[in-house]
């Protein structure tokens, strides 16, 4: 199966380590990196890491767009990117030691017009094929309408490839209405969909049903420290997250998706597509930056997944 990741806005992430971070003081660097980012490109790495090929595509800009695709050649990741005016944008994250929390601090990246959207729809026409897995992932750039994504949708599914979604906000909730086969929100971008709070088993579970009952095949939400849920006509499942001391969560809904999609393209049975998400997912937590996790712990933890059927017992 072709794999093939679409991401409108990369970044470079800057990751930034302190001991202890004070608003309206001097804060002093304890560590530095930057990585090739975006949520697509993430997805690669993932993929990548795991030992899955991908095609990652997309816009970049200026020389830190040159240092994505540099990067990406330099760990044998296939791209064809379309080159737009402006630079790409570079995302801050600051993580204090002492709190192990992270903040993050993200620029809008370059205007995009929409004859740079047509050019990107001609690569991924190009592209796509009936044994194809696309992953549309991130936010929409600048000055391109929110709908973006459908459109891409609808050009993916006419070439019978599948589309997997990940995406937050207005351009999630008109994504959705053009039905990508899976879609993977987190439980806040969830509950931003619905305008509510949704605090217990039940309402996540009600919440997926109502994109399967539209006609979405496979539904997953990961939820941070408290594991992942998944949902498809055959059934609901609970994972609960391992036992880890996470470094960042930044990467990790990426990491999911990526692992995903490895897990699909090798015909891996339900359950361990699942344990393979949330292992994957739970290694992204304790990488430094948003590098993926490395094969080997992942493969030393995805047997400790607990996965319940909702209803049913645990497997």
């Amino acid at each position: 199966m072709k794999l093939i990741t679409v991401t409108l806005n990369p970044a470079i992430d800057k990751t930034i380590e302190v001991d202890c971070f004070y608003l309206e003081s001097l804060n002093k660097v304890a560590s530095l990196r930057h990585d090739i980012g975006g949520k697509g490109i993430n997805v690669s790495r993932v993929l990548n890491a795991l030992g899955s090929d991908s095609i990652a595509v997309g816009f970049v800009a200026g020389g830190a767009g040159h240092f994505i695709t540099q990067g990406l050649n330099d760990i044998g990741i296939e791209n064809d990117f379309v080159t737009v005016s402006g630079e790409t944008r570079t995302n801050l994250k600051i993580f204090d030691r002492s709190s192990r929390q992270i903040t993050e601090i993200n620029e809008p990246g370059p205007e995009v017009t929409k004859y740079d959207l047509m050019s990107l729809a001609f690569k991924i026409g190009e592209l796509a094929n009936s044994d194809c897995l696309i992953v549309l992932s991130g936010s929409i750039p600048k000055h391109l309408n929110q709908d973006s994504y459908v459109g891409l949708i609808e050009l993916a599914k006419s070439k019978g490839a599948k589309v997997f979604l990940d995406a937050d906000g207005e351009s999630f909730k008109l994504a959705v209405e053009a039905m990508p086969h899976m879609i993977k929100p987190n439980r806040e971008e969830l509950e931003r969909y619905f305008g509510t709070t949704l605090a217990s088993e039940l309402e996540i579970v009600r919440a997926m049903d109502h994109f399967i009952e539209k006609g979405i095949e496979h539904v997953f939400v990961t939820m941070g420290s408290q594991g992942a849920y998944y949902s498809s006509k055959e059934g609901a499942y609970k994972m609960d997250p391992l036992a880890i001391k996470a470094h960042s969560s930044v990467g990790a809904g990426d990491a999911f998706v990526g692992a995903v999609c490895h897990a699909i393209s090798r015909n891996f049975d339900v359950e361990q597509m699942l344990r393979w998400g949330v292992a994957t997912s739970a290694g992204a937590a304790v990488t430094l930056g948003t590098n993926p996790a490395p094969l080997e712990w992942v493969n030393a933890h995805v047997q400790q997944v607990t996965i319940k059927k909702i209803g049913g017992v645990s497997l």
